[in-house]
């Protein structure tokens, strides 16, 4: 069965990472309700970059990438207008 979801361009940094994609999540649901559902452990993003969060240098460029919930310290949103202040 078919679930309708929207996309939505996350950061999730780790301890030396940080991991832009694209999440897909249920529309009208906010992007926390995908982080208090327990039964994740692994999340799920496409058009990802890996990049080290110390020399600020891309390191991969993948089109699937999955992070594990215990190595996630902070996720955000990326808006277009964020992304032009780099």
């Amino acid at each position: 069965m078919y679930t309708e979801k929207q996309k939505v361009r996350v950061m999730m940094c780790t301890s030396l990472y940080r991991v832009e994609g694209d999440m897909y999540i249920i529309p009208g649901s906010r992007l926390t309700d995908m982080f208090n559902v327990k039964t994740h452990d692994f999340f799920p993003l496409t058009n990802a970059k890996i990049i080290h969060s110390l020399e600020d240098k891309v390191l991969y460029e993948l089109g699937f990438v999955t992070v594990h919930r215990d190595s996630i310290l902070l996720v955000f949103p990326v808006e277009e207008d964020l992304k032009e202040k780099k």
